[in-house]
């Protein structure tokens, strides 16, 4: 019953974010220059991932973040932590009890959660001013850093995917990666806790209009 229910909660919320998501591009497109220290972040990553040194040890950080990832998402569902184990390609978190309502959440953390961005962003809040330059620079390496590990770990060999369903773990997982970039681009401008209340107030007028809408289209047809 969960299962079928989510599928009009994940569209629901891929409306409201896409919604959400095209006057903030609109903006961040006309007043790139304040997304010039995150933009220096994200091209340092990829040159350095192509650098042997580097990229040595990049496969074992890609595996550790996605446990790691699990694991934060399933102490905030209330799981039980059994063991965490990340090594080179390889890597595996078990865990039991908790919110049964989680599962999806935390079988899918590591392909639509930046955890290090997001540490970053909260962060941020507390620099000073002319330092913010060094955070956004960070912000931006690990946002690459973020999108390297989602295009070499995404695919249906894996069973986080297969177990929650691959057409729902697509969805929700798009879903997800509007709401991160809304929330990146937000932060940049207002900081993270305002953007996270600009979003959601966002979110909330939009389904107080849309419920206006659907309640005058069920009237008209009465």
């Amino acid at each position: 019953m969960l299962r079928i229910l989510s599928y009009p909660l994940i569209i629901l919320l891929i409306a409201l974010g896409i919604t959400a998501i095209i006057p903030v591009i609109g903006w961040s497109i006309s007043h790139y220059s304040a997304f010039m220290w995150v933009g220096v972040g994200m091209a340092a990553y990829f040159v350095l991932s192509i650098i042997r040194i580097f990229n040595k040890n990049l496969e074992w950080l890609r595996t550790f973040s996605h446990e790691l990832s699990h694991t934060i998402v399933g102490m905030m569902f209330l799981r039980k932590i059994h063991s965490f184990e990340a090594g080179e390609g390889e890597g595996e978190m078990s865990h039991s009890g908790g919110l049964r309502f989680g599962t999806i959440f935390i079988s899918l953390a590591p392909y639509c959660l930046p955890i290090f961005t997001y540490l970053l962003l909260f962060l941020r809040e507390l620099s000073a001013a002319n330092s913010l330059y060094i955070f956004d620079i960070m912000i931006g390496f690990t946002a690459a850093f973020h999108i390297g590990c989602f295009r070499s770990q995404i695919g249906t060999h894996q069973t986080d995917i297969t177990s929650v369903g691959i057409l729902r773990s697509y969805l929700f997982i798009f879903a997800m990666w509007v709401v991160n970039l809304t929330i990146l681009l937000l932060s940049i401008r207002y900081g993270v806790i305002d953007a996270f209340k600009t979003l959601a107030i966002n979110y909330y007028e939009q389904i107080v209009i849309w419920w206006k809408y659907a309640v005058r289209f069920v009237q008209s047809l009465i």
